[in-house]
């Protein structure tokens, strides 16, 4: 098994690292999207070794597997970690905010383009990208933001700050592989090894892992704490610390406020702690930014109203609904709906959260690739074939960046959205006739 795992992850890195490092092998859409299926197709062959391996020989794993998956996971993540960020410029922003915190100003109230903020523009603010719209990004983002800000705004110290929350997520992934009887090994070769991870992460520097470890965090209280009040309030505060990065893990709020098996018991009154412990969480975060009053929304509001790129099930609802804005509302409407299911039905916090998040995803009019990381640990906890390789497929997201950074206009194609989509589509209702057909019920306990 060691073996195996060596000569897989020493091919994905020395691809992510040609890839990353050689200006010419990242032009898109080729050589780029190859370079980055290669990568990706080594890391499911991987995955598939290890489950297999498993199966075949009934052998533990033992310590020396997990050293070298390890091992490897660190130095893909270190080899791309001095490297600027190419594929995204949401780096900006994350600077500019922690720049406008320490100069005593609160960051919802401006927008970096503002007439108030000339006097501290920085030489990274031309980058900065929608200078008229204020920020999106809730309290904690905020929050991190400032710190790297006090580090002297290093584009390194930001990474090596998202890395070790990622490597964390990891750590917290494998426990919660443990406690619920799943092969730590497989679960931490699809999170860690991820190229999507890797280099959204290490690379482009996306904020995404300080959300992760909040959430990995609420699904391992869920399961390996005691089932009382105490476990249900570290359950509401790490979620909330979660959506607090960003909004989406928000919606798996009503898996804690009812009864039931799973993350919580029937005892009464422990329901209510999760809820109280998530609100009181969310008004110590808000507190700093309180001041800004409405404009603390208004960034997001925006989002929600105008952004859209590489929509997929979003499209088909837009074309029926021939009105963009009525079509926000529909798939809205659909999210709540899955929300309820999860409700309803009981759902414990993992399965809610690949639901929840899950259907935002696939209604969703705005799919950047780095969103599916949102995705990742759920679907490794699950060995999901359908959202692991929507991981894949969401690099084709890039397929229009290189006109982008040469004209300006970033093309989507209908042919580059359908073989995003299609295949993850396909897959998707495979996976589901498969579960139902087995009678597979996947529940936290494996």
């Amino acid at each position: 098994m060691s073996r195996r795992l060596v000569a897989f992850g020493a091919v994905e890195l020395a691809l992510l690292s040609t890839f990353a490092w050689i200006p010419s092998a990242h032009r898109f859409p080729t050589p780029g999207l190859v370079m980055f299926g290669a990568a990706f197709l080594v890391y499911a062959l991987a995955a598939l070794t290890v489950g297999r391996g498993d199966e075949a020989t009934g052998e533990s794993h033992g310590s020396r597997p997990m050293v070298v998956l390890w091992t490897l996971a660190i130095l893909m993540r270190v080899a791309l970690l001095p490297l600027a960020p190419e594929l995204s410029d949401d780096f900006h922003r994350y600077l500019w905010d922690g720049h406008v915190q320490l100069s005593g100003i609160n960051p919802y109230v401006h927008a970096p383009g503002a007439q108030e903020l000339e006097g501290i523009r920085t030489a990274y603010h031309s980058g900065i990208n929608n200078p008229t719209v204020p920020t999106i990004y809730p309290p904690l983002a905020q929050i991190a933001f400032l710190l790297i800000g006090l580090a002297g705004s290093s584009v390194f110290a930001m990474k090596a700050l998202w890395i070790m929350c990622d490597l964390a997520t990891g750590w917290v992934l494998g426990r919660i592989a443990r406690a619920t009887g799943r092969d730590p090994l497989r679960v931490l070769v699809l999170y860690l090894w991820a190229p999507v991870l890797i280099v959204e992460v290490a690379w482009s520097g996306h904020l995404e892992p300080l959300g992760l470890l909040p959430l990995a965090g609420a699904i391992w209280a869920g399961v390996s704490l005691r089932r009382d009040r105490r476990s249900a309030a570290a359950t509401g505060g790490l979620l909330a610390m979660s959506a607090l990065v960003k909004f989406a893990p928000a919606a798996a709020l009503p898996a804690l406020a009812r009864r039931g098996p799973g993350l919580l018991p029937e005892r009464s009154g422990t329901q209510l702690a999760g809820v109280a412990a998530f609100a009181l969480t969310a008004l110590i975060l808000y507190a700093p930014y309180a001041a800004a009053g409405p404009a603390l929304f208004t960034g997001l509001q925006t989002y929600g109203e105008h952004w859209w790129f590489m929509k997929g099930a979003f499209g088909l609802v837009e074309a029926l609904a021939g009105d963009p804005f009525l079509a926000r509302r529909i798939v809205g409407f659909g999210v709540v709906a899955v929300i309820a299911l999860t409700w309803f039905a009981r759902f414990d916090l993992e399965r809610t959260l690949l639901w929840v998040l899950g259907a935002g995803m696939i209604l969703t009019p705005t799919f950047h690739p780095w969103y599916v990381l949102w995705m990742l640990p759920m679907a490794a906890l699950r060995s999901s074939p359908s959202w692991i390789a929507l991981s894949g497929l969401a690099f084709i997201g890039y397929f229009g960046l290189g006109s982008y950074q040469e004209t300006g206009e970033w093309l989507q194609p209908a042919l580059a959205r359908a073989a995003l989509w299609i295949p993850f589509f396909t897959l998707l209702a495979g996976e589901a006739l498969y579960r139902r057909s087995t009678g597979e019920v996947v529940s936290q306990r494996g």
